[in-house]
């Protein structure tokens, strides 16, 4: 199957290849930059060197003499491709349309570990498994709760109009990825590709696959991602138009942890031979799975007025000079979440009899198999129009207000688990806007605020702010941020109303209330960024040490520290990243006090055509109490029990670049294969996986 649906694919690369070789590049114009609306990071950012794409930095118009390269401190372009301007890609704004400044996903530095879930931040929970639900241990990396919320757990697989790259491309388009683990039994193996084309100047058209396949090193702890995408753009002086459509779903087999660390910290305490799969573990034949599907359409049109250049390189041509834009776009989302068990043979607990998986549980809100399912759909429509910066010499800012209306319906099991079903549907009207300075070298700054109008979300409030500063020191850029914001965050739906058969509750929880402020130095002679970030949360809600959804009325304190220090001499490199949390209430928000990735290799050029990067890297964190995992709430809560972490979860690896193919060899969790006792878990009761190589590849073809 896997064999035909790659010969299909590539069949594919080459008739476009053969058909639109003609097709041509058209920079976009936008000129209002700014990023997810919940993001602290509201500023394009400068990549550091050494993890810098290839790729403009900036998306105005320019001419193509302008466009420049970044390359890292040996000289190599830090993209893994050749130069290739006749690519860029954006992000868009689903709000208001802009289009933001985006990397490449062609990067060589530390390929092997962007597929990995530790790859996703300094320090991560985890199942083991590629494609199980996950969580950062990092609090300021976790985004906003979705109005879904069991989406969270798989927040870094999923697929919307916000993460998707937008392309414009002079020649067709094609990126194959595949990675695997053996042995054939518990395999792990993702397939990405991504193909691309222009038809003519201002249309493009993509097709994205993300097909993961994990069996698991662990009984019952397989995993199955499916996702297909399709996007695409129309771009011209007056028009901008934007279409994204994901089709996915996710089915994660759910075992409850194992039953005995001893097998994991211990082996040989075990007196016989066993294999990872051996280990007991709580539940078999039970599953979590999850469907999304997004449409996505948007426009806008470009006001404005035809200039003729006066210099000399643009005498003679006109150009369109937008002075503001009307836009809308509409957003179609329909999910749905089921947990099944068929673990239902029959065991005596304390002279009670009941299914297996019931013994877990102290509560059952009805009789039979477990089977709860719940549906979500949405339907937003905004409308936005905009003022543009810099259409004149005095306009020195953007300004940009958007109207949005989102229809949620909700859908799910009555409280008495019958056949009837709980239906709930509420509007939510919302007013913002966006004050934005993105032109210049002093001075760049991004105000965004909203506010809920009526409905559901009458009353939540977000205002945030960000302003980057930097100056010349000996020819080398140093560069001074700010951010912050305010919040009063609505509770979601779900968190106040959820039926199940082991779970349910009616809640009606206060407002949110979340205060941040922080500041991000980087100093470009040593290589160095540090970053300092304190938030104030009040009436945060979590999942307490039984499980249970609560909410905290006092104030929680959360302090974070990042250093990035980048170390070179001559191919030797060590790079290192460090946080420092503390938490006022760790039982609220549970944090590790120090958390460290750091990475030391040898990156060199091998042959004219052959990069190298050779290296041992390592995830480590101090003990704390680390969130447990729930498979019935798929959500993560906050543990007493076991402390998690003091252990290295170190990876040794190949890294290489040849012509436009990247390939990587690695051993996973090295440190397990010299230290006792084995402590290499992830979350209370779900080690990582066992010491295994893994193997990937990615060809990237421009014909």
């Amino acid at each position: 199957m896997k064999e035909k649906l790659f010969i299909s694919l590539l069949a594919y690369v080459i008739c476009v290849t053969a058909t639109y070789s003609q097709a041509h590049i058209i920079l976009p114009d936008s000129s209002q930059i700014t990023t997810n609306r919940d993001s602290l990071d509201l500023l394009p950012r400068h990549v550091p060197d050494r993890l810098q794409p290839d790729f403009q930095d900036s998306i105005s118009p320019q001419p193509a003499s302008h466009i420049h390269h970044f390359h890292n401190d040996h000289g190599i372009p830090a993209d893994s491709l050749q130069p290739q301007p006749q690519m860029i890609l954006w992000k868009l704004d689903t709000r208001t349309g802009d289009r933001l400044p985006a990397p490449s996903d062609t990067l060589l530095y530390n390929y092997q570990h962007t597929i990995l879930p530790d790859g996703q931040s300094v320090a991560m929970g985890f199942l083991a498994p590629l494609g199980s639900p996950a969580f950062s241990k990092i609090f300021a990396d976790r985004p906003e709760t979705e109005q879904f919320i069991f989406n969270n757990a798989y927040s870094l697989y999923l697929k919307n109009p916000e993460k998707v790259l937008f392309v414009n491309t002079r020649v067709p388009y094609s990126r194959l990825s595949y990675n695997r683990a053996n042995p054939k039994l518990t395999r792990e193996e993702r397939f990405e590709a991504r193909l691309t084309s222009n038809f003519g100047k201002s249309l493009n058209v993509g097709l994205d696959v993300d097909l993961i396949n994990s069996r698991g090193y662990y009984n019952s702890q397989s995993v199955k991602h499916n996702n297909f995408s399709l996007f695409g753009n129309y771009i011209s002086d007056k028009i901008e138009a934007h279409a994204f459509m994901n089709v996915g779903s996710m089915k994660n087999v759910e075992n409850g942890g194992i039953t005995d660390e001893q097998f994991i910290t211990h082996p040989d305490s075990i007196e016989q031979n066993f294999t990872s799969r051996d280990i007991p573990v709580k539940f078999t034949n039970t599953w979590n799975a999850l469907r999304n599907n997004r449409y996505f359409i948007s426009g806008r049109y470009n006001l404005g007025y035809e200039d003729t250049p006066t210099d000399s390189l643009h005498k003679g041509r006109t150009e369109f000079i937008p002075v503001a834009s009307i836009g809308f776009a509409t957003q179609y989302t329909q999910q749905h979440r089921r947990f099944l068990s068929y673990d239902t043979a029959l065991v005596n607990v304390n002279g009670v009899e009941m299914q297996r998986i019931d013994q877990f549980y102290a509560n059952r809100y009805y009789e039979g198999a477990v089977d709860d399912s719940i549906r979500f759909t949405s339907l937003k429509n905004t409308v936005s129009i905009g003022l543009r910066e810099g259409f004149k010499e005095w306009v020195k800012f953007g300004l940009t207000a958007f109207l949005e209306h989102d229809l949620r319906n909700y859908t799910m099991s009555d409280s008495a688990g019958g056949p009837g079903m709980m239906r709930h549907r509420e509007n939510a009207l919302t007013l913002g806007g966006v004050l934005n300075k993105q032109q210049g070298d002093n001075l760049l700054f991004n105000i965004r605020a909203d506010l809920g109008m009526l409905g559901a979300n009458l009353g939540e409030f977000r205002a945030m702010g960000d302003i980057e500063t930097g100056f010349d020191i000996a020819g080398k850029r140093t560069t001074l941020s700010a951010q912050a914001y305010i919040k009063n965050l609505k509770p979601k739906y779900l968190e106040e109303n959820y039926y199940s058969k082991y779970f349910r509750w009616n809640n009606n929880f206060g407002d949110i209330r979340r205060v941040y402020v922080g500041g991000t130095l980087h100093i470009p002679f040593t290589n160095t960024t540090v970053s300092v970030g304190v938030e104030n949360l009040q009436n945060f809600i979590y999942y307490n040490q039984d499980k249970q959804i609560a909410q905290k009325g006092d104030n929680v304190q959360l302090l974070t520290v990042r250093v990035d220090e980048n170390l070179r001499l001559g191919i030797f490199n060590w790079n290192n990243q460090v946080v420092y949390q503390t938490s006022s209430d760790q039982e609220v928000i549970p944090v590790p006090k120090i958390s460290l990735y750091s990475n030391m290799f040898l990156l060199t050029k091998i042959v004219n055509e052959l990069t190298l990067q050779l290296g041992v890297d390592v995830h480590y964190h101090t003990k704390y109490y680390a969130p447990g995992y729930e498979p019935a709430l798929l959500q993560f809560y906050n543990q007493r029990e076991k402390k998690i972490g003091n252990y290295p979860i170190a990876t040794a690896y190949a890294n290489m670049h040849l012509k436009q193919t990247r390939f990587f060899v690695m051993y996973y969790n090295l440190a397990s294969q010299f230290m006792n006792p084995k402590e290499y878990f992830s979350l209370p009761g779900y080690p990582v996986n066992p010491p295994l190589f893994r193997m990937g590849v990615s060809v990237n073809l421009h014909n």
